[in-house]
Order: structure tokens, then C-alpha cells, then sequence
């Protein structure tokens, strides 16, 4: 049996916390060290995830030779720089999302990575749930026929802040970068790639997307309408519409653990129509009871509503296969390849175009 699959950590924000403590259900592989831009912050996080090498720079943290191995969990705009470092130390890399800022940015990170032969991926965790590629399997062989249409939407109420990343220009933000790639992503992976997008938005103060909306339009004639917002609540979940069911995966469905199938009723059928109409966005309390009432609403309208439970907050299923992949020699996922990066990140440049965000 190959080794375990060392890795190094790069950044100590919430999100790099969340994936550390799914190391208990990971295949394959163990955290071996942790860098921050702080000594301090290094040793809290290490201290909280039972980590043994701390590092308080960068720098330091790629020079270990011991690991093999980095998951790249440092703000939107360091994400091309930070990555080009650990190529030239010839560590794999787990970036996280969006891959960059630019389509430019990623072509630089995939160049580096095809020159020095060196593993790469994008960290898009919601791909690799058991839920999504359980639904990947049912499309694939007719479950609810041809796919038509998906409508999917991500959003929860952020608090304005010009200095932070999900408002600040200079480092990302906006709803189109933080959560629209999500929608975007799930969109090219079960629907391939667009043949067209239109796309509208509403700026806040700082010139980023507080909201937007995308329409994308298929060869197969399917459409994608999706939406992310950072000023309210939406749905937070997808709709897919086929030519004899339709699927819904159930909130949040960027870290899903229920799904529906529906199936289409037979002509002169006295069954129930699927009703599955708009909701108003709600608060928090009713997004939860609403999680509660949906699985018993649909299975009252026909259909099978199936439960795929997981431990944790679900991010060692892309560890796991960023470990199978190290371990069998591979250079890039065929879950999560590095073109389909490529062409999420020129998909978003050519929205970004449309509704006037620049990067600052």
C-alpha cells in the first residue's frame, strides 16, 4: 500500500479550520505542518488541530521537504502567487476556490503545474460529495431523461464592509468570485460547457457584485439560470428539470446530504403534480424549518427523497481524492480537471465584462 499522502497547510482562516478537522475521516493521508504570516496564529492552529510542524511564514513551510503536499487556503488574490511557490518546490497543490482571480492568473497556475509535472486541482469540494456524484451517475443513465434546465441559487446576508473580502475590490470580493462560482462549477459539471451567458447585477458602494445572475444557454438547447447573492437569503439549493423527472438537491446544496427524484406521471395519471414553486428568501430560523419540511413535502408530491449522511463538514472526500490521486501517479483529477478551472474562470471574466466588476 502506498504512504500517506503529507500535507502542509497554507493559511489559517475559518475555512482552513473546517477543512482541518476532517482529517479524522481521511483516507491515505495527515496534516504534517501548518504555515501562517504569524507565528502566533501558526501555533493556535496547530494547537487546535494537534498539528506537529509550525511555520510562521511561507516560505519556511515549502522549504520542509517532508511534505508533500499543500492545500492553498490563503485569500482570493493570492491564490496564483502562492501557488507558483509551491511548484517550485514541487509540492502538489489543493488551491482553494475560485482557482484565481483571472483567466490569465489560472493559465499561469496551470502552465507552472504542466511544466514541472507537479499535481494540481482546484479545492471545489461540492463535487465530490456523495450526493453529487451520486446524481452524476443518475443523469448519466436516464434517470429523469434528457437534462433541460438547472436553476440553482447561493446567497446569506453578509455585513457591509468596504475592508473585507467579500466587499474589497482589491481582494476578490463580490457575490461572483465568493459563491457564484459554486453555482457555475455545478453547472459545468453536469451540463458541460456553455454555448452563451447574459448576466446582470447590482453593484454595492465598493464597485463589487452584491448580486448577480446568470443565464447560460447549452448546445442541447438546456439552460442554467443561476444566482448568488450576498445581501440576503436565498434557496440555497438546485432544481435539475429533465424530459421525465426532475431532481432537487436540498440545502445547502453546495454541502449537500439529501436529494429528490421525481418522476415524471404517466399521462391521465391521478397522482399529484410536482408543485415546486418559487420561496420567498426567509430568514434563519425558517431556512431551518423549511430543511425539516421539504424532504415530507416531496415525498407527499411522489417523489423519492434519499439521504447520503456523511461525518463532519464533508471536506475529506476532495482530500481523499487528492490522496488516490498522489498515490496512483496522477497530475489532475478527472472529477475536477484542470481545463474545466480554466473555462469556469474565462466564464467568469466574461460575466465580470458584462456587469462591469473590476478587479482592483
Amino acid at each position: 500500500m502506498a504512504r500517506d499522502i503529507r500535507w502542509g497547510i497554507m493559511g489559517t482562516g475559518r475555512v482552513a479550520g473546517d477543512w482541518a478537522g476532517c482529517f479524522s475521516w481521511v483516507v491515505g493521508g495527515r496534516i504534517e505542518a501548518v504555515g501562517s504570516r504569524s507565528m502566533e496564529t501558526a501555533k493556535r492552529f496547530a494547537q487546535t488541530h494537534d498539528i506537529p510542524k509550525v511555520y510562521g511564514n511561507y516560505a519556511a513551510l515549502l522549504e520542509d521537504d517532508e511534505i508533500d503536499a499543500i492545500y492553498v487556503a490563503t485569500p482570493h488574490h493570492r491564490h496564483r502567487e502562492d501557488s507558483l511557490q509551491c511548484f517550485e518546490h514541487d509540492k502538489a497543490v489543493l488551491c482553494e476556490k475560485p482557482f484565481a482571480l483571472d483567466f490569465a492568473a489560472a493559465r499561469d497556475i496551470v502552465a507552472a503545474a504542466t511544466d514541472r509535472q507537479v499535481f494540481c486541482m482546484e479545492a471545489m469540494w461540492t463535487r465530490f460529495f456523495p450526493v453529487i456524484q451520486e446524481i452524476k451517475q443518475l443523469l448519466a443513465s436516464g434517470e429523469i431523461g434528457e437534462l433541460t434546465a438547472l436553476e440553482a441559487d447561493f446567497g446569506y446576508p453578509t455585513s457591509f464592509d468596504p475592508g473585507n473580502r467579500f466587499f474589497d475590490p482589491k481582494q476578490g470580493g463580490g457575490a461572483l468570485l465568493d459563491r457564484g462560482v459554486y453555482l457555475l462549477s455545478l453547472a459545468r459539471y453536469l451540463l458541460g460547457k456553455h454555448e452563451s451567458v447574459e448576466s446582470t447585477a447590482t453593484m454595492s458602494a465598493t464597485g463589487v457584485d452584491e448580486t448577480s445572475s446568470y443565464l447560460l444557454r447549452y448546445p442541447s438547447g438546456a439552460t442554467a439560470n443561476l444566482s448568488a447573492t450576498l445581501t440576503g437569503y436565498a434557496r440555497n439549493e438546485a432544481m435539475l428539470y429533465g424530459t421525465h423527472g426532475a431532481i432537487r438537491v436540498h440545502a445547502p446544496f453546495f454541502q449537500p446530504r439529501r436529494f429528490t427524484v421525481f418522476k415524471a406521471k404517466p399521462v391521465g395519471s391521478n397522482a399529484n403534480p410536482v408543485e415546486l414553486g418559487p420561496m420567498a428568501r426567509l430568514g434563519r430560523v425558517q431556512q431551518r424549518l423549511r430543511r425539516l419540511w421539504i424532504p415530507f413535502h416531496d415525498r407527499v408530491k411522489g417523489g423519492e427523497v434519499m439521504t447520503r449522511q456523511f461525518p463532519g463538514a464533508g471536506y475529506q472526500f476532495e482530500i481523499n481524492e487528492v490522496n488516490r490521486c498522489l498515490q496512483e501517479g496522477l497530475k489532475e483529477s478527472r472529477v475536477m480537471p484542470l481545463q474545466e478551472s480554466l473555462d469556469i474562470v474565462k466564464l467568469m471574466d466574461a460575466i465580470r465584462d458584462q456587469i462591469g466588476l473590476a478587479l482592483g
